[in-house]
């Protein structure tokens, strides 16, 4: 990004740059910026004036700590006093609330490695670790505030269901084919279910609500799918479907999708109901060394190289396709994507209709920062290279616009957003929460 002069409002488009400001604009004189002086003061001199931006809240942090963000918690991971070489090492979870940044608690967690994940429910801090360097990892629940360990799993954590008291877990063992998904009790780590995922077989989680898979998707390369409910383990439906000839050898894969299930690989997709696993449609497009999510009302399949194809999920069809884009982010009606090219290393970031693919606009070198909110805007964030100032803005796919919230000063880079805040390390090792709402 070229340097910029932003006044605080909103812009539409891309921030401009010096190179688009007019060379040859007419000065005024002394006589006419004193008469424009007076009349500023004048009115002035009877409005409220407008809000500065809100400065961040500042959580302490060191060199070497670790921190994750959620929509309504902050948590710093910081080590204990145990020397770099000792087997055990004691690190200390700071818990913040957000958006205000107040500490609810401190909590202490014997780890035997770095820790990767950590959630919260209710009174209790739950902390996913690597156990060793060959890729066994662990789960530990706390209670709050405290070094008391409730439980212990050989797991890592996937998701967490308060309604159903349930944890579920994945065992990602590093021996071949020692592969175990666990439903666990979260009070207690009492495990109400596992599972051994099939070899060769391929095992994924669907039917998202509330941020929880409700269930686990099972699939064979010799055809047979099973379905099974998450908070139970109960399996709810299963059947056979003819396997393609490059599956024993190459694989199959398995990707949900709103309420259908994609199964493929060489051959092209099928597509199954969640719901009783009846075939809806098939598509050659391939689905080996691709990967599947969600586009407003299509379903995109992007290429591990690049390059993303827009199905319809009625029939299968390939509404368009584009080569140049390497992801999206779902923003009210309207795909936001862009590529590896382009401005700045980077495709433009582009506002593309997903029913057809057209693209409505761009927002230049914006990036898009967290999940889009209630009303269709997204939080976009400006950095040039080797520059320790953040431009965060609001992002309005509909109308283009560009709604510069404020800048983000002394960050080294590491920025996640919520629809609430921004939070960034700092310089100094510090955490600073900026505000997106004034």
């Amino acid at each position: 990004m070229g340097d910029v002069l932003i006044d605080l409002g909103e812009q539409h488009g891309r921030l401009p740059s010096d190179a688009e400001a007019p060379r040859d604009r007419p000065q005024p004189s002394r006589t006419t910026l004193a008469a424009l002086s007076a009349v500023l003061l004048i009115g002035l001199s009877g409005a409220a004036a407008e809000p500065g931006p809100v400065g961040p809240v500042i959580v302490p942090a060191r060199l070497g700590d670790n921190m994750f963000v959620e929509q309504t918690r902050l948590y710093v991971v910081s080590a204990g006093p145990e020397p770099r070489e000792a087997a055990v090492h004691t690190n200390i979870v700071s818990m913040y609330a957000l958006p205000a940044g107040e500490l609810l608690s401190r909590t202490r967690v014997a780890v035997t490695g770095a820790v990767f994940q950590v959630t919260s429910v209710a009174g209790t801090v739950l902390v996913s670790y690597q156990v060793d360097t060959v890729g066994a990892e662990a789960t530990v629940a706390l209670a709050a505030g405290t070094d008391r360990a409730l439980w212990r799993a050989p797991a890592r954590l996937l998701s967490v269901s308060p309604a159903d008291g349930l944890v579920l877990l994945r065992e990602n063992s590093p021996r071949y084919g020692d592969l175990h998904w666990y439903g666990l009790d979260l009070a207690t780590g009492r495990t109400r279910w596992s599972l051994t995922q099939p070899l060769p077989g391929f095992t994924t989680e669907a039917g998202y609500a509330d941020g929880f898979p409700h269930r686990l998707i099972t699939a064979t390369t010799t055809g047979h799918i099973e379905v099974r409910d998450t908070a139970t383990g109960t399996l709810v439906y299963q059947g056979d479907v003819t396997a393609r000839p490059g599956w024993s050898w190459r694989g199959i894969t398995v990707w949900p999708s709103g309420d259908l299930v994609l199964i493929g690989g060489l051959g092209g997709i099928t597509a199954y109901t969640l719901a009783g696993l009846s075939p809806r449609w098939h598509s050659t497009v391939e689905l080996s060394g691709h990967w599947v999510q969600d586009c407003v009302d299509a379903i995109c399949v992007f290429g591990y190289r690049g390059g993303v194809q827009a199905l319809d999920p009625g029939t299968g069809r390939v509404r368009w396709a584009a080569d140049r884009w390497t992801m999206a982010a779902e923003a009210g009606s309207y795909l936001l994507v862009s590529g590896d090219e382009g401005l700045e290393g980077r495709y433009p970031l582009a506002v593309v209709e997903p029913r057809t693919g057209l693209v409505h606009g761009d927002f230049g070198a914006w990036r898009v920062a967290g999940s889009a909110r209630a009303d269709g805007t997204v939080v976009g964030l400006r950095q040039r290279i080797g520059d320790d100032v953040v431009f965060y803005a609001l992002l309005d796919p509909a109308t283009l616009a560009v709604r510069v919230l404020g800048t983000a000063t002394a960050v080294s880079g590491d920025c996640r957003a919520t629809t609430d805040v921004l939070v960034c390390r700092r310089i100094d090792a510090t955490v600073a929460i900026w505000p997106l709402t004034r």
